[in-house]
């Protein structure tokens, strides 16, 4: 024989014969059980799968903690709008996927079996019924371990023996919603359990140590011995009888041999065999396989106030988004139609904001913000407390300058005058508060900036001090000319000469900017805002004015 024949001779994998052929090995015994269930006994001599992991209470805690978290987070059917989404709550999808899937089971109980199934076995399966019209009228969960992906024809099937019947059925894939997790072939997702066996099988290893351990008396196994001459029936006896005495409820009690009786202790106690360590780990182990925080399965030795909400955190995106995204993205691959004058109209999405929401002091922090800078109402924020919303006057939006009602910016007041009269109406009065009180909080920060950028150049010619006070003048003479052509009813034709207003008022700017200094800015700032305002408002309602006058005159005529 050839060394190359010998190595393969060497390498080959040993046969696999039926271990039920053998006489020699039991119907109990490991071996035979591997061979029927085709699982593998770990090396822990524990056989794991993907039902007795659960027996192992840091796999259960993870699953439950996994499934719960994302049953209870609520599942919207969204329509687009050109301007943001409204819920769909017209559509009969939006009622199965946020209350009822189907007439056995609530929306929660639906999801908590998937995602279950998904973190359990890498899989979830539910079929999908239509009705006559080809709308989504129920989806029932299919079994995993009883529902696999195959191809017929070089077509993506199902094939299943849960539901209907004893025998099995082939469905669509179009008929089949399929969440798996991480695959080599994008079908099929791997079991986690059968990934990390060999860690779930120590972990049930030392569980049943523990028990046995308590069960035999707090004691580690040990011999009892005598000189005296016994047969089979007396040594079980005394076997018997030193069980009853010392274990289970007996525990701890102190011992009496009697005669020549000896009881000698063999093995490792828990401490020298790290028996607490080892279980420990194991569950940390366990955890980090779901990443699930070791906190939310009991493990609280590395929980602080400081960590806690960031771990929460963390448990949302990290864990349980990826979940969430597996979710949404085959409802709306399976669910959502794709064709016709619906296609691509609705989205599905989970609200995830209840398990992001810190400490009502930072929520309330949050809320102050947004209302502050604009982007919150009162009522928004109520909506989002799952408060009534304290009507119209709820939704006025602030802007930051001084707080006021943004929409004043977009309305400035008006006021309506007969055109055939000659004389435009008086210019606002104290009553109306002045053109300062009015235009200087939205201005004041644009001319500070403008001033401030001006005082620190040498060079202060018509160019550069167009460059920093156009935009804002422009806008001004823009806002006075809205108001005016509002205010006279004026034609939305009618223009003013704000290009010349702007221009000789760049002039006159020129002249005094030889005299600002960056020290100066802030005093300066208000004087030239002033002076701005006033300028711009006088020459425009001017124009207005002779506008008003022209077309009174010819209407008189």
């Amino acid at each position: 024989m050839s060394i190359f024949s010998a190595v393969q001779r060497y390498m080959k994998p040993p046969a696999n014969p039926n271990p039920l052929e053998n006489p020699a090995v039991s119907l109990s015994s490991p071996a035979a059980w591997e061979w029927l269930t085709g699982n593998v006994i770990t090396d822990s001599g524990e056989l794991v799968t993907d039902v007795s992991a659960l027996q192992s209470i840091a796999v259960y805690s993870c699953v439950r903690v996994i499934a719960e978290s994302v049953a209870s987070l609520p599942l919207r059917l969204f329509e687009h709008l050109d301007a943001g989404r409204k819920p769909a709550t017209d559509s009969l999808l939006y009622d199965i996927l946020s209350i009822e899937p189907n007439p056995e089971m609530s929306a929660f109980t639906f999801f908590e079996t998937l995602t279950g199934c998904l973190a359990l076995t890498g899989n979830a399966y539910a079929q999908i019924v239509r009705n006559q019209a080809g709308q989504v009228a129920a989806l029932y969960p299919l079994h995993p371990l009883k529902t696999e992906p195959l191809r017929i024809d070089g077509n993506l099937v199902y094939r299943t023996t849960d539901g209907e019947g004893s025998g099995s059925r082939i469905l669509k894939a179009s008929e089949v919603l399929h969440v798996p997790l991480f695959c080599f072939d994008g079908l099929k997702g791997l079991s986690p359990i059968q990934q990390a066996r060999q860690a779930i099988g120590l972990s049930r290893a030392a569980e049943k140590f523990g028990a046995r351990f308590f069960g035999n008396g707090s004691r580690p196994g040990g011999v009892l011995s005598t000189e005296a001459s016994l047969d089979d029936k007396q040594l079980a006896l005394a076997r018997d009888s030193w069980l009853a005495a010392q274990g289970g409820a007996n525990q701890g009690k102190t011992a009496v041999l009697p005669g020549t009786w000896k009881y000698e202790q063999v093995g490792l106690s828990p401490e020298e065999s790290q028996f607490l360590e080892t279980r420990k780990f194991q569950r940390t182990d366990i955890a980090a396989l779901f990443r699930v925080p070791p906190h939310m399965i009991g493990d609280t030795t590395r929980l602080s106030n400081s960590n806690h909400e960031q771990e929460s955190l963390q448990f949302v995106t990290d864990t349980l988004r990826p979940y969430l995204c597996r979710f949404e993205q085959e409802i709306h691959r399976k669910l959502l139609p794709d064709t016709g004058r619906k296609a691509n109209r609705y989205f599905v999405q989970f609200d995830v904001r209840e398990r992001l929401r810190g400490d009502f002091k930072s929520q309330s922090e949050g809320y102050a913000l947004g209302r502050q800078w604009g982007f919150y109402s009162t009522n928004m924020i109520l909506e989002d407390l799952g408060e009534n919303p304290i009507g119209p006057v709820g939704d006025v939006l602030l802007y930051p300058l001084n707080m006021g009602n943004a929409k004043a910016l977009l309305n400035p007041p008006t006021a309506t005058v007969d055109p055939a009269k000659s004389e435009p109406a008086p210019t606002p009065t104290n009553a109306d508060r002045s053109i300062t009180e009015r235009f200087t909080p939205a201005y004041i920060r644009l001319f500070r900036d403008a001033v401030g950028r001006v005082s620190t150049r040498n060079k202060r010619d018509y160019d550069s001090i167009s460059a920093a006070f156009s935009p804002v003048l422009e806008s001004i003479a823009a806002q006075f000319e809205d108001e005016a052509r509002a205010r006279f009813a004026l034609l939305d034709t009618w223009k003013s000469t704000a290009d010349k207003i702007t221009r000789d008022h760049l002039k006159s700017i020129v002249t005094r900017s030889t005299e600002w200094t960056p020290e100066k800015a802030d005093e300066v700032t208000g004087a030239e805002l002033s002076r701005a305002l006033r300028a711009i408002h006088l020459n425009i309602f001017r124009d207005a004015g002779a506008a008003v006058a022209l077309q009174g005159t010819i209407a008189n005529a």
